[in-house]
């Protein structure tokens, strides 16, 4: 007994496309060469098909078949009672309504949206479906640069396959671009945000030196200049020089010992 090629799921119309069933049915027969030649009465394809129905899919067909048993159906009349019943007949204008009114999604990429319209084309019987495909795939695109920059092409030149890929390459290129222009912008976020901080620094040390108050050298009070201080020809009491109190004075020779260790008030002692 030869192997079998490839494995027939079982078909329920209630989940399934009876169309895309069906093409996959003939493909399986074709891969294990049951055809005309070799099953010329379609007995095994019959059984194959009625054997790969569910039990709800099996009903459906032999009530179709009525008043025949559906076994003694040919193979052949078998499908085009499937077809008459799970394809029915579609109405033009309906189907190009569907495709004239489709926009692309928000998460749908250009390829995904150009095949998803051709899906929708196969019912409308259009007489130059490239053309119909072209022109819905670009004014139904979601807004943007792709939509613009289409929409300056020259319809002569321009097919579906290019207007994808147009769109694509435009998309990809401004990704590309956001991505670096978002590294270089952090960058240059932390540059300013440290030279902000070294300005903050600079602007801070310049306001404390500001208002830092300088002593005066003659009393050590910081109201006033060492040229307006009032004890500026008193006479220190430690090196008995003119010009500065005992407390402010840098000598380390003590004339008078013992008026130093009297206090430290310079302001009831002096000497003109």
């Amino acid at each position: 007994m030869s192997a079998v090629f490839g494995i027939l799921p079982t078909f329920d119309h209630n989940v399934q496309v009876w169309k895309n069933y069906k093409s996959r049915v003939c493909q399986w027969f074709i891969a294990n060469n049951i055809t005309d030649a070799t099953d010329a009465q379609g007995q095994k394809r019959r059984a194959i098909l009625l054997s790969a129905l569910n039990e709800s899919s099996y009903e459906v067909a032999a009530h179709l078949a009525l008043p025949k048993d559906v076994q003694e159906v040919p193979y052949e009349d078998i499908l085009e009672l499937l077809d008459n019943h799970f394809t029915p007949k579609l109405t033009g204008f309906g189907e190009r309504h569907n495709f004239y009114s489709a926009m692309q999604l928000q998460d749908e990429s250009y390829p995904q949206w150009a095949a998803r319209l051709r899906g929708l084309s196969v019912h409308c019987a259009f007489k130059n479906v490239e053309e119909a495909l072209r022109d819905r795939f670009v004014m139904g695109m979601l807004p943007g640069r792709e939509k613009e920059k289409l929409y300056a092409q020259d319809l002569s030149a321009l097919t579906l396959a290019k207007a994808v890929e147009l769109a694509e390459n435009i998309h990809r290129a401004r990704a590309g671009a956001a991505a670096a222009g978002a590294g270089a912008g952090a960058a240059a976020a932390g540059s300013s945000e440290s030279s902000a901080s070294e300005l903050f620094k600079i602007a801070r040390s310049a306001k404390n030196e500001g208002n830092a108050k300088v002593k005066c050298s003659v009393c050590g009070y910081t109201n006033h200049s060492a040229s307006q201080c009032r004890f500026a020809k008193y006479t220190c009491k430690k090196c008995n020089k003119k010009g500065h109190l005992r407390k402010m004075c840098t000598s380390v020779n003590y004339v008078n010992v013992s008026a130093d260790c009297q206090g430290d008030n310079d302001d009831d002692v002096f000497t003109m």
